[in-house]
């Protein structure tokens, strides 16, 4: 496919080139042609007259020309995944990217013995990306709550909730995603266990799709 783009790119360039040769060549023969300036009015109209009926369809030629030069180049700019200002009106581009998802990610593993508040090991860098899930997996004996928190630096420190709490239940497993308005730079899970676990580990990993 890219071949084929850059063979586009390359016609679309010779399409230019021919084009100025052609304005350019009339142009010199229209001008070798030009009547003297003490020429007779009715000559001088006549010259008028054939200049704008030899250059209306060369130049129309030549911007047939530069449209599919530009639509070649930014079709091949998109391709190499450069960003390109929005098409002319009448030109139309296909940019296909794909949504790449990275390998779930770990953030907290921890046999819990005591009721508290926790916070998973890491926030996880959700600039660049798209969407996330957290997948809680507990094999703990007692239920606990799930607190999904965002904040603008990388530290759980004055991170704000992000929606409600959600339960996970004794030996039991949630998913927990975000909406577009959710996102957060840094996003987390502060964890609450209201009565002590005596069996068990809680597992928390993040899933993002960029």
């Amino acid at each position: 496919m890219t071949q084929e783009r850059e063979r586009g790119v390359g016609t679309g360039l010779i399409i230019g080139g021919i084009g100025g040769t052609v304005l350019g060549t009339t142009i010199a023969a229209l001008l070798a042609a030009k009547p003297a300036r003490a020429a007779p009015i009715d000559e001088k109209l006549d010259y008028l007259i054939e200049v704008l009926t030899t250059l209306v369809p060369v130049l129309a030629e030549v911007a047939e020309g530069q449209a599919e030069l530009i639509t070649a180049m930014q079709q091949w700019l998109a391709a190499q995944g450069i960003p390109v200002a929005p098409p002319a009106e009448g030109v139309e581009v296909t940019v296909r990217t794909a949504w790449v998802t990275k390998d779930p990610e770990q953030i907290f593993s921890q046999a819990i013995l005591s009721a508290g508040t926790f916070y998973s090991d890491k926030m996880v860098d959700f600039r660049n990306a798209k969407r996330i899930l957290f997948k809680v997996e507990s094999s703990l004996n007692q239920a606990v709550n799930i607190q999904i928190i965002g904040n603008v630096q990388d530290s759980k420190e004055l991170a704000t909730d992000i929606n409600g709490v959600l339960p996970c239940p004794a030996n039991g497993n949630i998913s927990v995603g975000l909406a577009w308005d959710d996102w957060h730079p840094y996003v987390g899970v502060e964890i609450t266990v209201a009565v002590a676990p005596t069996a068990g580990i809680l597992t928390i990993s993040a899933t993002v799709q960029e």
